[in-house]
Order: C-alpha cells, then sequence, then structure tokens
C-alpha cells in the first residue's frame, strides 16, 4: 500500500492529475491514514477511474466524496449512534469490517417483507393504477381480493412481485422497457473529493464513511448488500454523498426475476431511492435491467 505523499505524486507524475494537491488525512479510531485530492466537478468521474485502474499499485480505492462544510469525512458519531441501537458492536473500521461476514441479510429482508404487510391495504389502489397507466389495463380490485383471500398476496412486496409477473405476461415487452429513469442520475456536488482509502474493495468504505441509510439496518449490513451486488453484479461504489451512494455496474441482472429481486434488496436498503420520486417497485427492476449505473438513496 502506498503510504505517503511522495509515492503518490510519483505514481501519478506525467498524468493529468500530477499537479493536484494530495492531502494526507487521518482516520478516527484507526491506525491507518487517507489521502484526500481536490477535483473539479467536471472531472470528478475521469480523476476516479485513473485512481481506480491504479489499485493494483496504491492498494487504495478510490470514492468521490463531498464533505459539505466539514473536512472530518471519517466522524464517528453515526456509528457511535448505531452501538446504542444495538446494529453495531464497536465503531473501529476494522471492526466494522469483521462484522460484514455475518450480517444476515436473508434476515433483514424477511423482517423488511413482514413489516410491508402493514401497507397492503393502502397500497392497492395506487399499485392497480400504476399498472393500468403503464399497460392501459389492469386487473380488477377483485382480482386483488380473491389474491388476498387465498393467501397468494399477504404483504405489499407480494403485490408488488404479482403485479410485476402480471405485466409481463400482458404488456409484451414492453413490461421490460422503463417509462423513465430520471429518479437514478447520478447527483453530481459542485466541490467533490477524491479520497483514497486504505482498502482495496468499494464496499468496505462504508466503514470508513458512514451512509445514512446504515443508521437503521447497520452498516454491516448495508456493507454485506454492497459486497454481494459486487460479486453478483460488478458493482463497485464510485461515489459516496453521505445520504446518496453511486455504484457502476459490470453485468445488468440476467432475468426479470433477478432484477425484481435486486429492486426489492435496493429498496428494502434505501427506500427513499423509489419514494421520493414516487417510483414503483416495479419500475425500479425495469430500470435496473437497462442501466449500468445506481443510485441508492436513503435521508432523513
Amino acid at each position: 500500500m502506498l503510504n505517503t505523499v511522495d509515492a503518490l505524486a510519483a505514481l501519478l507524475h506525467g498524468s493529468w492529475l500530477e499537479k493536484h494537491t494530495l492531502t494526507p488525512l487521518t482516520i478516527a479510531e484507526s491506525e491507518q491514514i487517507a489521502f484526500a485530492l481536490q477535483v473539479e466537478a467536471a472531472n470528478a468521474l475521469a480523476a476516479w477511474q485513473l485512481l481506480r485502474s491504479h489499485l493494483q499499485q496504491t492498494q487504495r480505492y478510490p470514492i468521490l466524496s463531498e464533505g459539505w462544510g466539514s473536512d472530518d469525512f471519517f466522524a464517528r458519531f453515526y456509528y457511535q449512534e448505531e452501538v446504542s441501537s444495538g446494529t453495531l458492536q464497536n465503531t473501529s473500521p476494522e471492526s466494522i469490517l469483521a462484522q460484514v461476514a455475518t450480517a444476515d441479510t436473508d434476515a433483514f429482508l424477511a423482517a423488511r417483507q413482514a413489516a410491508s404487510a402493514d401497507y397492503l391495504e393502502d397500497a392497492i389502489p395506487s399499485a392497480l393504477e400504476n399498472t393500468k397507466a403503464y399497460c392501459g389495463t389492469c386487473p380488477t380490485e377483485s382480482k386483488i381480493r380473491e389474491l388476498i383471500a387465498d393467501g397468494t398476496v399477504c404483504t405489499e412486496l407480494d403485490l408488488e412481485k404479482w403485479l410485476f409477473n402480471w405485466e409481463l405476461q400482458n404488456c409484451e415487452a414492453k413490461a421490460l422497457t422503463p417509462l423513465d429513469t430520471c429518479h437514478l442520475d447520478w447527483f453530481t456536488p459542485d466541490n467533490p473529493t477524491l479520497l483514497l482509502l486504505p482498502i482495496d474493495q468499494g464496499w468496505q468504505s462504508l466503514a470508513y464513511l458512514h451512509w445514512y441509510g446504515a443508521c437503521s439496518v447497520g452498516t454491516p449490513i448495508a456493507s454485506r448488500f454492497l459486497q454481494k451486488w459486487h460479486q453478483q453484479y460488478h458493482a463497485e461504489l464510485v461515489c459516496h454523498y453521505g445520504t446518496m451512494l453511486q455504484l457502476q455496474v459490470g453485468k445488468r441482472p440476467a432475468s426479470p426475476a433477478a432484477a425484481f429481486e435486486l429492486a426489492w434488496q435496493q429498496v428494502a436498503l434505501a427506500e427513499c431511492t423509489i419514494l421520493l420520486p414516487g417510483v414503483s417497485l416495479r419500475d425500479q427492476a425495469r430500470a435496473l435491467l437497462n442501466l449500468d449505473r445506481w443510485f441508492l438513496h436513503e435521508r432523513p
């Protein structure tokens, strides 16, 4: 791992980043350090790509971030809140990463699905309306009542999944085409900072830079999802803006069923991703079939 400004500067010598200042940063509760590189918003992604291409030499994963008026990227305040709520055992980055391997994402999803039963009744009218607006037709409410009575639909997730399959059968190829994907457009801050962290995989960064979405689910759970998505979809974290995570994807879901499951995982982890723009879980699944960039958003 490159641990000095001189070593990193030598690596960047001759590149368009060679005149950018590298600043060492201490990391609270860790013996490791990070480095910050101030970059222009227009060139931020190019800077990330350049440093990502040098990962084998640096052994430091690059993340685009934003201080939002503070230089303390590595504050432990929200991690301490996770300890108080019981979702985290210890607040040091190394301790958090050690907990990721045992984070039970299946149990988390099962609990989220069970909780969605409380919203089933309220969801029925708008869910049918969305299908009608998309396909020009939709099942009757009486049909949904039959499905509830026979136990096929017990939660809002069940309803979304059943309607997604109905659309696939009744709307032909259109059912796989998103009406709009602007809710997943990437955010670009005015003053991004490129951080070089003492890790070699992007999913590990949540142990160093707190993501707001982890406040309720726990950083180990959030990190475990990012790790699984990296393994399954070659998803790499590029930008971490406090409440927003932005990932580039090398492999899209192979089927509508896989896309729906992925959409459910993302929404269970970061509901604001679709809640704030008013997008359905089915629309999120369609978008994931067609995009090579993901956007997750969770805010107060």
